[in-house]
């Protein structure tokens, strides 16, 4: 390793690998690029029930190349825990993920080896600060995959009662917390340029200077499967880890707003919902032409075949990942203006947007009926990724950051 090499010390709130979902894909793409940029890279993460840790799912080059260590996190909800936090005023979302033997872990790491950086994948891992001021000068930078209480601002918008207003207050702790963090991290690196302009704005406010860079999310999309880009449509997909609630609040919302009017027009077509963590609540339905499929081992593979992706978020913020991977794989897609959020598409070009029931349904349809619009639009969507989301050149767009940091 050269001088100009940076030591990075990865921390993770779930394991990047097997790659089951958008988070998981975005940290190992960063893992993945800045390796094959020379740098040295060491791996903590937290797993859990949710996310569990799989040594047989990887190999033996990946764990040597990043170290890679791992600690086990009780992050499960307890309501006794959520009513503590309400009355000590704490954040319930960001204490779950702060654990004893982790911090310790953290420790041992920053004593055996000097580190340039440390990235804080997401808030959730924000509470190890004190521990890695105590022994390291590296420079500490929070990767914001998300700004995480616009995720809940708009999750509690579509509830009521009680559990609008526990979401509520716990929403605005996270808020509270992540305006806080500002002045406790060295710089920001978010995913989406929107959620950057938020972090801004909250540095404009407290006069520092600003140290926020909007470094996308990168898929290697030379080597996506897209055989079946030049297919005609037959079936609709969703696909989508089932235990995060915006995905949760829009296959809901598919089901029984959009895709009653597909079915009707088209009476022979099928959705096809597969993702991890399926809820009992979504049954396969054969007569309404619903399929749940479940947790697929290669969603690559899964995208690669001949269907229209649906995309129906009306909550989240960030970058909808597995709307990434749906371009790269060249799928002609359909999805609402939360969807696309954090990625310059052109609605007609790259996607089809449909904001109300009645338009995605239109859309959905179109896609189906015309095997040359669909193709059009997977053809030119997964231009769009080739020239927009290359995970080698988000290493190094990251790394000249990273860089300006250490050497400032």
């Amino acid at each position: 390793m050269n001088d100009s090499n940076l030591r990075i010390l990865q921390l993770c709130h779930k394991p990047p690998r097997p790659a089951v979902d958008g988070g998981c894909l975005a940290m190992d793409s960063l893992t993945q690029g800045l390796i094959h940029e020379g740098h040295h890279v060491k791996v903590l993460c937290l797993h859990t029930h949710k996310h569990p840790y799989r040594p047989e799912d990887l190999d033996a080059t990946y764990v040597e190349r990043t170290q890679l260590e791992t600690v086990f996190a009780e992050t499960d909800l307890n309501l006794r825990d959520a009513a503590s936090h309400v009355v000590t005023g704490e954040s319930y979302h960001l204490s779950r993920f702060h654990v004893p033997r982790m911090e310790r872990v953290v420790e041992k790491a920053l004593r055996t080896q000097y580190y340039d950086v440390v990235i804080l994948e997401s808030m959730f891992m924000t509470s190890y600060i004190p521990a890695i001021r105590r022994l390291s000068d590296a420079e500490i930078v929070l990767r914001a995959h998300n700004v995480e209480h616009r995720i809940w601002e708009d999750v509690q918008g579509q509830l009521r009662g009680p559990k609008q207003w526990l979401l509520r207050f716990f929403q605005r702790k996270l808020k509270s917390a992540e305006v806080d963090i500002l002045s406790q991290v060295d710089a920001v690196a978010t995913i989406t340029e929107n959620d950057a302009a938020w972090f801004r704005t909250q540095e404009n406010a407290s006069g520092m200077p600003s140290r926020v860079r909007s470094v996308p999310f990168g898929l290697d999309v030379e080597r996506t499967p897209h055989s079946a880009m030049g297919q005609s449509p037959n079936h609709v997909l969703h696909l989508g880890a089932m235990d995060w609630t915006p995905n949760l609040q829009g296959v809901r919302w598919m089901l029984h707003e959009v895709w009653p009017d597909v079915r009707s027009r088209m009476p022979h077509t099928s959705l096809h919902l597969a993702g991890r963590n399926m809820p009992d609540e979504f049954l396969s339905q054969p007569d309404k032409g619903v399929n749940v499929v479940g947790e697929v081992a290669d969603a690559q593979a899964t995208y690669d075949t001949p269907c229209v992706v649906v995309v129906p978020l009306h909550a989240g913020s960030g970058m909808r990942i597995k709307l990434a991977e749906a371009l790269a794989a060249g799928r002609p897609i359909v999805t609402t203006s939360k969807g696309m959020e954090g990625m310059d598409l052109v609605h007609g070009e790259h996607v089809l947007v449909g904001d109300t029931a009645d338009t995605m349904a239109q859309w959905v349809v179109k896609l189906l009926q015309e095997p040359e619009l669909a193709v059009r639009i997977g053809t030119q969507g997964r231009q769009w990724a080739l020239d927009h989301l290359d995970h080698r050149a988000r290493a190094r767009e990251l790394t000249t950051f990273l860089k300006t940091l250490v050497r400032a």
